[in-house]
């Protein structure tokens, strides 16, 4: 990410293009004030998981959590994985848009940055099989633990391998999607994680399996405590 305060002074001199609408965005960041105020917002979700959830049971933990928590502490994302953030995340991951993935990123940072009482000591982003980083060029978890790490001084470690190709996890349901994760990450002997607060980053989280997963092979290794951070929940 461009440091912060040279964004500002591009950002003076010349306006912003809404990557949505297409307009002047007349701010630090390629997207208007009103196409974000319409960006579909994560609002009543479960405390642990994310998951979103009805006025009623806001901020409550849903029922998966309560019956069998996750290895994790929270999950911190500002979004649901709705129209246009999915079309957004899927140009970023699939297509190449490093632009969009500046934009989420920023938007995470916006909304959930500024918050954090306590921050991670480091960020472990989930990795892709290299067949599939070769396919695309990146992996967009590295890429936004790089950037939210720049813009938080926090150290990224890159803990994890996948050392397996796997079937897409958008193709399966829950259940094969837990089944073929199961096998799909390993730790990275030596990784430095020992007794430390971690957050993972990944671009969605959908059944919390690659989540789960993630911070399992990392407890089991050491890590004191674990937090998700991600662009989107999927409803």
């Amino acid at each position: 990410m461009v440091n912060r305060f040279y964004k500002h002074m591009i950002y003076k001199a010349f306006n912003g293009c809404c990557i949505l609408c297409k307009a002047p965005s007349f701010r630090q960041i390629d997207l208007c004030h009103r196409c974000e105020a319409d960006l579909p917002w994560l609002e009543a979700h479960c405390a642990r998981c994310a998951l979103p959830l009805s006025i009623r049971d806001s901020y409550s933990e849903c029922g998966r959590c309560l019956s069998k928590p996750p290895v994790f502490s929270q999950c911190l994302t500002p979004l649901r994985y709705d129209f246009p953030i999915d079309r957004l995340i899927a140009g970023f991951k699939h297509r190449g848009q490093l632009s969009y993935g500046s934009v989420l990123a920023e938007l995470w940072l916006n909304a959930v940055g500024g918050d954090l009482d306590v921050l991670p000591e480091l960020l472990v982003p989930v990795p892709i099989h290299w067949r599939r980083r070769w396919q695309r060029g990146f992996n967009q978890a590295a890429v936004l633990a790089d950037d939210w790490g720049k813009a938080l001084g926090i150290p990224v470690c890159h803990a994890l391998a996948h050392p397996h190709a796997t079937p897409s996890q958008q193709k399966l349901s829950a259940a094969m999607r837990q089944k073929n994760i199961k096998q799909a990450f390993t730790f990275i002997p030596g990784s430095p994680i020992q007794d430390k607060h971690i957050a993972i980053v990944d671009d969605v989280v959908t059944t919390t399996a690659t989540a789960n997963t993630v911070a399992a092979i990392l407890a089991r290794n050491g890590a004191r405590q674990l937090d998700i951070w991600c662009l989107a929940r999927t409803p």
